[in-house]
């Protein structure tokens, strides 16, 4: 499973490594067109003019539709900083407790925790409902750990 991964990032690095300088050839020979095009109505100065405008339009409207696709509702930076904390005391969390307990699945099974792991973070970067599911699951289990050990410290005294 992790060497068919490697070897779609590996086709998918050559694709962008051959696209990207042949998108760049198309798009120069288009504006050479629109300049020849151009030039059969317009003198040759304004003909150049139109058709380098025409170029600056078309990346606006390309970084507009990027900027609107990448549009985020913004958060206040209070929330953010908490959600931080929160994550850093997840992960904190995961290292005391998670790490014995999986570490032998993991190496038993490295590729299948390679793949579970990139599926997990995937659906949780991607779905606020999925990562609401996961840290609501976290809370609840931190919650019965502290008791759990609250009690445990109140048997050892």
């Amino acid at each position: 499973m992790l060497k068919k991964l490697k070897k779609r990032a590996e086709t998918g690095v050559l694709v962008i490594a051959l696209v990207v300088p042949l998108a760049l050839c198309v798009f120069a020979f288009l504006g050479l067109a629109g300049y020849f095009a151009f030039r059969v109505i317009l003198p040759p100065g304004l003909a150049a003019l139109v058709t380098a405008a025409c170029g600056i339009v078309l990346i606006a409207i390309v970084l507009l539709i990027a900027r609107i696709a990448n549009a985020r509702p913004r958060s206040s930076s209070r929330t953010s900083r908490e959600s931080l904390d929160t994550g850093e005391d997840f992960e904190n969390f995961l290292r005391e407790h998670a790490d014995p307990v999986l570490s032998d699945w993991v190496r038993n099974h490295p590729e299948r925790a390679a793949v579970t792991t990139l599926v997990l973070g995937i659906a949780a970067g991607y779905s606020d409902r999925f990562r609401g599911v996961l840290m609501d699951m976290y809370s609840r289990y931190a919650e019965s750990e502290s008791v759990r050990r609250s009690r445990r410290h109140r048997h050892q005294r």
